[in-house]
């Protein structure tokens, strides 16, 4: 039987090794942040009613270490009266991909954003992303948009 996939809110113990997903997720996409970054994405994360929500799943209980994030956050939408969620970043440790982990996270997600009564939950990922759109294919409905960036600095 495959362990149990739990998911918390972050604790302090899991500053470590949230740094560590985070950095995997950010070098996916080939991004280098500095340390202050880190810190100050900490603290949003572990601050309650924080800007920033944060989730982990942990293999085999919720004392276990983190093996997968993702970062979350509600804002105001000019087509509803309600909140929608963006689920900003989602990582999974490779040596556990497609044990339900990323599943579990975004589950988790959606049930954060149901219970605030949002109208929609969303999210974003590179077209080439084919491992992680093989689940997002499963889960939710790509509805053909693209993202442009424009810089501000």
């Amino acid at each position: 039987m495959p362990p149990e996939i739990v998911v918390t809110p972050f604790a302090s113990q899991d500053r470590e090794r949230w740094a560590e997903l985070w950095r995997g997720y950010l070098d996916f996409y080939e991004t280098q942040l500095p340390p202050e970054n880190y810190h100050h994405t900490w603290q949003r994360l572990i601050a309650a009613g924080g800007p920033i929500r944060g989730l982990g799943a942990r293999l085999g209980g919720a004392t276990r270490p983190l093996v997968g994030i993702a970062h979350y956050l509600f804002h105001p939408h000019a087509w509803t009266t309600k909140d929608v969620c963006y689920l900003q970043d989602l990582f999974v440790d490779s040596t556990v991909r497609r044990a339900g982990c990323g599943r579990r996270l975004i589950e988790a997600v959606a049930a954060a954003a149901r219970e605030r009564r949002c109208y929609r939950l969303y999210w974003t990922t590179k077209e080439d992303n084919t491992s992680a759109r093989s689940l997002y294919d499963r889960v939710a409905r790509f509805n053909g948009f693209i993202r442009y960036d424009y810089p501000l600095e």
